[in-house]
């Protein structure tokens, strides 16, 4: 409820992301249950499908959901209720014109099947320092390519 309605800047979404979602994937690899594993793991599989065809909307719901699933993995209620709070902000924020060519969807795909193999191995150290390096790279990509400096969010 406070998200919605207000105008929110990038960066400080950019720097949310960067703060807390490695922090969902290291709790994701010590708390994920198998089931969990699996949905991580169809989750990518359909992320990788929209991937290689030329849907940029719907990549951008799987790629959304997929970070929601990591952070309702982390077994953490607060982490979960942010990261469900903020997922159509990241959707927003991610749907950048021009900037989701078949290379940087290839990217995402191949960072997200790291993070998911560190999940998988219960690798806390490793799925904390993937998933840094993947929010972290996309934000200076996307930061470079967007050229918008806040986003306003539906009431």
């Amino acid at each position: 409820m406070v998200i919605r309605g207000r105008r929110l800047r990038l960066d400080a979404l950019h720097e949310r992301r960067e703060a807390v979602e490695p922090a969902c994937a290291a709790l994701a690899a010590v708390r994920r249950t198998e089931g969990e594993m699996m949905q991580l793991d169809a989750l990518h599989e359909e992320l990788a499908d929209t991937g290689t065809v030329d849907d940029v909307p719907r990549f951008l719901r799987a790629n959304v959901r997929r970070h929601t699933a990591v952070a309702r993995a982390s077994g953490n209620e607060l982490l979960i209720g942010l990261m469900t709070a903020l997922a159509d902000a990241i959707h927003s924020a991610t749907d950048i014109e021009h900037f989701l060519d078949d290379d940087i969807r290839h990217l995402t795909v191949r960072a997200h099947s790291r993070v998911n193999e560190s999940i998988r191995a219960r690798d806390e150290a490793g799925a904390k320092r993937r998933m840094e390096r993947h929010v972290c790279a996309f934000a200076r990509a996307a930061g470079r390519a967007d050229r918008r400096e806040e986003l306003e969010l539906e009431r």
